[in-house]
């Protein structure tokens, strides 16, 4: 669904609408009451899986719609003229998003009502500051410019705030930048990135701690009959940490509820980040082995461990697909049959020949979490060769997007 600026106007059906929606690319749907935005994703969901898994599959509804997100990450650009202008026209600076289908064009955010609610303040702290000074977002074309992309992370349940400014030079006046967040977002920590690549993402290769502590807090709560179990991530700048806290909580809850179901001795979390499930699920088994392929993963979830004073999760830095090639070898398996394996890839999936590693190993429970549940659906049949769907659910970690979350549960026949 895409609309011309101006047009989503003229088919507002919420209350609430963001200045930007229709030309941002970051949101759908806003221009749809949040019912029709579920009724959709299900719909969507029946026509990937009606003949693939055998029982309907209900979405849970985000805690929250507005101001979900624990992060955003804004680049820097030359302002875009949808009309070329005269050769030689002075191109400001905006710190915006994409435009939607218009991938080479940055819009000036003003505001972000998925984003943290100090988006607007932040927005305008970083851009006095670099008119001030002078500072030019990074030209793709000429090659000259520093300023890249800003990273804005806020946890939920602490109120914790970080602000990274990726820039080719770290040698900035960043003083009365430190000055103005510290003093009037209260931020905990702030960094400088280091990016040479000729790119403008929220990523470094070096990343400087400018101001306050290494990391911010987050809080992951789990209820075990009757019982609350609280869990700690610190979060650094290069982590992967769910992007909706309180509907990712959720999700966990239910993991953690299978779990506690098929009581596994060994765990393997596949694709396991910076541990964030193999963390929540430490209790009910007596090892988790986690692989992750990312270095700075790895390290992030060593600490959160010790932070939460577990002992039972060992941290292996590999590919997916090595650590299974290593290990299942033909008929030759140095693998438990009787573990449980929990799977979280990237968008792409798990590509064909982790599936067949997978197969060959059969454990004897796979749980599955999807972020793209299309192509997901083209891996299930393969899998169901030898599992059968014992469970199913969806999760809206992404209100007023067309993305959603799936869980599935798959037993051994």
């Amino acid at each position: 669904m895409y609309f011309e600026e101006g047009e989503h106007m003229q088919m507002n059906m919420c209350k609430e609408l963001c200045k930007h929606f229709g030309y941002c690319g970051g949101c759908d749907f806003q221009n749809l009451e949040y019912e029709e935005q579920l009724r959709q994703k299900e719909a969507e969901i029946l026509k990937l899986y009606k003949d693939i898994i055998p029982f309907p599959i209900s979405i849970i509804p985000s805690p929250t719609i507005w101001h979900y997100r624990n992060k955003i990450d804004p680049v820097f650009a030359p302002e875009h003229f949808d009309v070329p202008p005269p050769p030689d026209t002075p191109r400001k600076t905006v710190l915006g998003f994409k435009k939607n289908r218009k991938w080479y064009a940055t819009f000036q955010l003003e505001e972000c009502l998925i984003g943290p609610e100090e988006v607007p303040e932040l927005i305008n702290i970083i851009r006095n500051w670099y008119v001030k000074h002078g500072y030019e977002a990074y030209n793709r074309r000429t090659g000259k410019g520093v300023l890249k992309a800003l990273l804005f992370r806020k946890a939920k349940k602490t109120n914790d705030k970080m602000v990274c400014i990726i820039t080719r030079d770290l040698n900035l006046h960043w003083d009365d930048l430190i000055e103005a967040l510290s003093k009037n977002l209260n931020c905990k920590s702030v960094y400088s990135g280091l990016l040479n690549r000729p790119v403008d993402i929220s990523l470094a290769e070096h990343w400087q701690l400018l101001y306050g502590e290494p990391h911010i807090t987050e809080l992951i709560t789990i209820k075990d009959k009757g019982e609350i179990k609280t869990w700690q991530f610190n979060i650094s700048p290069a982590s992967f940490f769910q992007t909706n806290t309180l509907a990712a909580e959720l999700m966990f809850q239910k993991i953690y509820d299978w779990v506690s179901t098929i009581a596994p001795e060994i765990v393997f979390d596949l694709y396991g980040g910076m541990g964030t499930i193999g963390i929540v699920i430490s209790p009910l088994a007596k090892v988790i082995y986690s692989v992750d392929c990312v270095p700075s993963a790895i390290d992030d979830g060593i600490k959160n461990m010790k932070v939460n004073n577990i002992s039972n999760i060992q941290f292996t830095l590999s590919t997916v697909r090595k650590f299974l090639s290593e290990r299942v070898v033909g008929k030759n398996i140095n693998l438990p049959k009787d573990a449980l394996v929990i799977v979280d890839p990237p968008r792409e999936g798990l590509t064909p020949k982790i599936v067949k590693k997978l197969l060959e190993w059969q454990p004897r429970n796979i749980i599955y979490v999807s972020c793209n549940p299309k192509i997901f659906s083209q891996e299930l049949p393969l899998l169901k060769e030898k599992y059968k769907v014992s469970d199913s659910q969806a999760y809206d970690l992404f209100p007023h997007t067309r993305h959603f979350e799936l869980l599935t549960l798959l037993t051994a026949k």
